[in-house]
């Protein structure tokens, strides 16, 4: 009988024979491997939907290749399988969400119209937990078939809260790439994307007569270089023997104005060795003559207040918008000393977003920065009339609410208190700190302060990223994209 035991012992060291029947320490090995099965397939579809991409990625000649060659002995589930893990994690994580957002209150929506085979609705949603976090989640992205009015658009929005529980929780949706919307009476409050609107009007300037030939002109300067391997090298040879920085030259086609700035910059800063490298090649036609060469500084001045501006922000996630109208007014500051400066590029952008922003010193925003511990006394004069007012009208209709005298009085405390770091975090503020100091104004704070600036990640916003992700995500198989897309916003991409 010791003999048998000493022998089980020494399983795990290779030592048992093929007589020898398996024992518990054998069944549990044998389970450890089915579970690490299962922990392949979840791994390999978190891969899939962080990219996110195809199911049938997997099934690629190359991609198998290399995982044989990393590990000869794993074997790489199929589509069909993925797919039914890919079914399985929704449905889990689907399930932990409604969970969660059955507690949640006061809920702020996020949609983005975008088009793959064809056009689609994504819907996410924001709220503020009761630790003082903001939380953000993706909730469905659906098929428009091909109607995308404003009607429609109207219907797909209340189908989420419906499906979601979520009526009479949302008070503000944040719209990305839906101007059908503008004007429109909804029984939300409609909030226009902010990085969506830069994009509005930096196309819109694209536009002009003016302009439009030489943001051509520079696009054919780069994808010239791109193209001809031959012309690169001798640029690289003249900037070496000029002593010239070598930046990588950018080219760009969509409509972020922050990635046309970088295309702009690098090229005004080479082009007097690509100059050279025309006239070698006999392409003098794309040479920039004196007055397209100033439009492009022009250009690339007038660009500079968004960078500015838009440096302000987060990088990655989402972003209250009470900081906007801070920032606002840092952009259209800008842009004016740019005008005076006799930058006509800059006073079409400042009209642009004059059009688009309205007025910064008596602006709708002026409520939700003056609810942000961190920006209240970054208002104007008139900005905090009219915020205490909103104030006012907002408690009002709320009969649990103080009286108009004592609501006087927690005003003046509110302004007098000291406002709080640029790192702090407003909703913990708001919590802890100004649940205890201001009660009556916490609860309106919370709300108003949960509403986002921009409808994608800040990530996504600005940078070539988001025109990755779009490209990504317009690949994937229609009747996988709302899972897909669900889990690569809600499940974690580090375990």
């Amino acid at each position: 009988m010791s003999s048998v035991r000493r022998r089980g012992r020494g399983q795990g060291r290779g030592t048992r024979t093929n007589l020898q029947p398996p024992r518990r320490p054998h069944i549990r090995q044998r389970g450890a491997g089915n579970q690490e099965m299962l922990t392949t397939k979840r791994r390999l579809l978190k891969m899939i939907v962080s990219t996110p991409q195809r199911l049938e990625s997997t099934e690629s000649k190359s991609f198998r290749e290399f995982v044989t060659e990393l590990s000869p002995s794993l074997e790489i589930p199929t589509k069909s399988v993925i797919r039914s893990q890919l079914l399985s994690v929704y449905n889990e994580k689907e399930k932990e969400l409604r969970s969660t957002l059955a507690s949640a209150d006061d809920i702020v929506l996020t949609c983005e119209a975008f088009r793959a085979e064809e056009s689609f609705l994504a819907v996410g949603c924001h709220f503020v937990d009761n630790r003082g976090n903001l939380k953000s989640y993706m909730l469905n992205t659906s098929c428009l078939f091909g109607d995308e009015s404003a009607a429609n658009i109207q219907k797909q929005l209340c189908a989420v809260m419906e499906a979601w529980g979520l009526k009479g929780k949302v008070h503000s949706v944040v719209r990305a790439g839906l101007p059908q919307l503008k004007r429109v009476r909804t029984k939300w409050t409609d909030m226009p994307c902010f990085a969506d609107t830069l994009n509005v009007v930096f196309k819109d300037l694209m536009s002009k007569d003016e302009l439009s030939s030489v943001f051509r002109k520079c696009q054919n300067i780069v994808r010239f270089f791109k193209l001809d391997f031959d012309a690169e090298q001798k640029l690289r040879e003249i900037q070496n023997k000029l002593k010239m920085e070598q930046d990588e030259l950018i080219l760009y086609r969509g409509e972020k104005w922050l990635l046309w700035l970088d295309m702009l910059e690098g090229l005004i800063q080479q082009h007097e060795a690509m100059v050279m490298v025309f006239v070698q090649k006999k392409k003098t036609d794309l040479i920039l003559d004196e007055n397209e060469t100033e439009k492009i500084k022009k250009i690339i001045s007038a660009l500079k207040p968004l960078k500015k501006a838009t440096s302000m922000m987060r990088t990655e996630g989402f972003q209250t918008i009470s900081v906007m109208l801070p920032l606002l007014k840092t952009l259209m500051d800008g842009l004016r000393e740019e005008r005076q400066k006799g930058n006509d590029v800059a006073n079409i952008l400042l009209l642009k977003c004059k059009e688009e922003f309205g007025d910064v010193n008596n602006h709708p925003l002026a409520l939700i920065t003056f609810l942000d511990p961190r920006c209240k006394d970054k208002l104007g004069e008139q900005n905090k009339r009219l915020a205490i007012s909103k104030v006012k009208q907002e408690l009002a209709a709320d009969p649990a609410s103080c009286s108009a005298a004592e609501l006087d009085v927690l005003l003046n405390k509110y302004l007098a208190y000291t406002p709080t770091s640029e790192r702090s975090n407003p909703f913990a503020w708001w919590r802890h700190t100004g649940m205890t100091m201001f009660r009556e104004l916490s609860k309106l704070a919370l709300k108003k302060l949960g509403v986002v600036s921009t409808a994608v990640p800040l990530e996504r916003a600005f940078s070539s990223a988001g025109d990755r992700f779009c490209s990504q995500r317009s690949s994937i198989e229609p009747e996988n994209l709302n899972m897909v897309l669900f889990l690569n916003s809600n499940w974690p991409i580090i375990s």
